[in-house]
Order: C-alpha cells, then sequence, then structure tokens
C-alpha cells in the first residue's frame, strides 16, 4: 500500500498483503470517467487507488434513497 499522505501514482506498484496491482479494463461513459476523476480528486487519489479502496471494501459507498 502506499506511504501514508502520499497519493497513488501511475506506475508505481502498489502492494497490498503481498498482492501486486495488474492492468485491468473497466468501461464507463465519458460522465462516469468525469465523475470517477472528480472523486478521485476529491479524496487525493488516483483513479486505481480510489476503485481499489472500493472493492476492498476500505472506503464505503452509499446507496441514495429512493
Amino acid at each position: 500500500m502506499g506511504k501514508k499522505g502520499q497519493k497513488s501514482m501511475r506506475g508505481q506498484a502498489e502492494l497490498y498483503q503481498g498482492e501486486v496491482k495488474r492492468q485491468r479494463s473497466v468501461m464507463l461513459t465519458d460522465s462516469g470517467l468525469r465523475g470517477l476523476d472528480q472523486l478521485a480528486a476529491d479524496v487525493g487519489l488516483s483513479r486505481s487507488e480510489l476503485v481499489e479502496r472500493i472493492g476492498r471494501g476500505l472506503i464505503q459507498i452509499q446507496m441514495p434513497s429512493t
């Protein structure tokens, strides 16, 4: 995992309990990508690290009320 207080940057391998990140593919609309980029910027992470932390449950998401 990255050092506390440092942003995860492209080209730097991130380790999580011995696991190395690998390139994956996710399909998004342009609007979805802009939203993901804004969320990542808001929390000071790369989009990859934001998705990683969501997937690991380190960042909780809340569904809107219906």
